[in-house]
Formats: C-alpha cells, sequence, structure tokens
C-alpha cells in the first residue's frame, strides 16, 4: 500500500513538473495576490508583523484551491479515473496518493512564500521561519485532505473550482482560525505550544481521518 502511495504521489509530482502546470499557477497566483496585498496595504513595520499570520493564510488558502482544482485533472484528460478504481488498490491508498502529491505541491509553493512575505512586508522574523514553516505544513494537511475528498465530489460538475470553492471554505474554517492565532502567537512571543496549537491538531487528526473513508464510499456510489 505504501509503495502504491508514493507511486501515485511520484506521478503527480513529476507530470505536473514536466507540463508545468499546477505548481506553476499556483506559484505565481501566490506571487500575485502577495503584491496585491503589499500595494494596497504599504503597513509601517508594526502593522505589516499584525498582519502577516492573515496574509500568510489567506495566500496559503486561495493558492491551495487552485491546486485542488486540478488534482484530477491528469486522470480526465486521459481518461485514466476509471482506471485507477478498476487498479487492484485499496481506495485508501488512491486517496493519500492525491493528497501525497498535491501537499508536496502546495509545501513547495509555501517554501517559496515565507520568504518572499517576509521581504516584501520588511518583517524581521527570521528566526521563526521554522515554526511558521511547521504551522503551516499542519494547516496544509488538513486542508489538502478534505480538499482532495471535495475535488473528487465535484470533478464532474459544470462549475467545479466554484462549487469546490464554497464547499470548502466553510468546512476548513475552524482549522484556518486556529492557523491564523497560533502564527500570530509564535510572531508576537515565539511561542508555539498553547491551545491554537493543539486545535491544529485535532482538526487535522478529524480531517485525515475521515477524508479517506468518505473518498472510498464517494467513487463506490
Amino acid at each position: 500500500m505504501l509503495r502504491a502511495i508514493y507511486r501515485l504521489a511520484w506521478k503527480d509530482v513529476m507530470g505536473d513538473f514536466r507540463h508545468r502546470s499546477t505548481f506553476s499557477s499556483m506559484l505565481f497566483f501566490s506571487l500575485a495576490v502577495l503584491l496585491v496585498f503589499q500595494a494596497a496595504f504599504e503597513p509601517d513595520h508594526q502593522e505589516a508583523q499584525r498582519l502577516v499570520p492573515g496574509l500568510l493564510w489567506s495566500t496559503v488558502l486561495f493558492t491551495t484551491i487552485m491546486g485542488l482544482g486540478r488534482v484530477f485533472q491528469s486522470e480526465e484528460e486521459n481518461g485514466a479515473f476509471e482506471g485507477l478504481l478498476l487498479a487492484p488498490l485499496p481506495r485508501g491508498a488512491l486517496f493519500f496518493g492525491k493528497w501525497l502529491g498535491n501537499l508536496v505541491l502546495s509545501l513547495l509553493v509555501m517554501g517559496m512564500l515565507v520568504p518572499l512575505t517576509l521581504i516584501l512586508f520588511n518583517v524581521n522574523i527570521w528566526s521563526h521561519v521554522p515554526m511558521l514553516m511547521f504551522l503551516l505544513f499542519l494547516g496544509t494537511m488538513g486542508l489538502t485532505a478534505l480538499g482532495v475528498l471535495l475535488a473528487a465530489m465535484t470533478q464532474t460538475a459544470r462549475s467545479r473550482e466554484t462549487l469546490l470553492a464554497l464547499l470548502l471554505l466553510p468546512l476548513v474554517a475552524p482549522l484556518l482560525i486556529a492557523g491564523v492565532q497560533a502564527m500570530a502567537e509564535v510572531i508576537a512571543n515565539g511561542n508555539l505550544n498553547g491551545p491554537w496549537l493543539n486545535l491544529l491538531l485535532i482538526f487535522d487528526a478529524i480531517y485525515l481521518a475521515l477524508a479517506p473513508w468518505g473518498f472510498g464510499w464517494l467513487v463506490e456510489e
């Protein structure tokens, strides 16, 4: 099962790098969002430090939605999704393979997003970058898990990107609130431990436990 998950994720990541589709779109979209925020707010140092958690999570959310809208694109274009379902693989392996591939692409974008945000907004919190990346990693795990489930649910819809966003935003709101508050705590006090981190972990556990089960039930319908 682990080998199947790895191969599915590797296929998605390498296929995207060859065609330069999802990763490039996510990266340029995140840069555009940051530039718009920077031009719109032009905050001073103290205000910029206060805005960074919300700016980062907003950019991560909309960038991830863009990637999730294309998570099954290659299978749809090649008519291969039914072939994946017919393969002798557990439905959980198919889910986790697609989830891991999307997670890797999202994390690569975030690895560039965090330094660019600090540079554009002139925020000197470089010592906190590992903790910020850790929080983004935790939040993205849950966000992409729920997103892959909803992407499978909406893949045949006519306006699937819009429908995906409408379904995902209210369901993922508690995780985003916990992520923003935990990041604000890190920036203000350098403290990673706290109730918001625990809440983030709880929602990760819920999404990662329920999404594979829901995916298996959904593709069997």
